[in-house]
């Protein structure tokens, strides 16, 4: 018999949905005050004393175009070019706020899908579909760009996953921005 402790977590629940993967810990940002993430990935102080200084900092990934890069393969003797999608993340309001731009493939998309359904079992809004051939294609390169959009932005809006090293490390989140998201300072 299985102590609780090395048994695997349940995936689905009785009724067969998927869980959420993830513990009380998880939850645990160490604020020294009062807060939670709100939907839209702004900072909510829940005391009145916090809520008169305005901590209210959204998140939010513009997409700014598509990039090439050659990427070399089969010891360096073939080359392929690769679409590199553009964003610039946004942090904080306008006057106060931080940005920063980060470019990234499909697979790094996928890659970090990947992670967070494992990690956590609330993936996001879907990827486009993979494809194989007709990757330079500007209808798919344009479909993938409001879909990679709609996803990162998801992404920035839910608290756990702003929390997430995974998703932090993904875009590329300064030092000083992870400060404020997880200490609330």
């Amino acid at each position: 018999k299985m102590s609780q402790e090395n048994q695997p977590k349940k995936q689905r629940n009785p009724e067969g949905e998927a869980q959420a993967q993830w513990s009380e810990s998880d939850l645990d940002f160490g604020f020294k005050k009062k807060q939670m993430i709100g939907s839209d990935g702004q900072i909510i102080a829940l005391d009145e004393s916090a809520q008169n200084d305005d901590k209210s900092v959204p998140f939010k990934a513009i997409f700014k175009g598509t990039d090439k890069m050659e990427e070399k393969y089969f010891f360096n003797l073939l080359t392929n070019d690769v679409t590199l999608y553009v964003f610039e993340i946004c942090f904080g309001s306008k006057d106060r706020g931080s940005k920063w731009e980060i470019k990234k493939r499909y697979s790094d998309f996928d890659r970090l899908d990947n992670r967070l359904n494992d990690k956590y079992g609330l993936p996001p809004i879907g990827l486009p579909p993979k494809k194989w051939f007709g990757l330079q294609d500007s209808e798919l390169i344009q479909m993938r760009h409001k879909m990679l959009s709609a996803y990162i932005n998801d992404c920035l809006k839910r608290p756990v996953l702003i929390h997430s090293k995974e998703l932090q490390n993904f875009v590329e989140m300064p030092e000083e921005v992870v400060t404020v998201v997880t200490k609330g300072k």
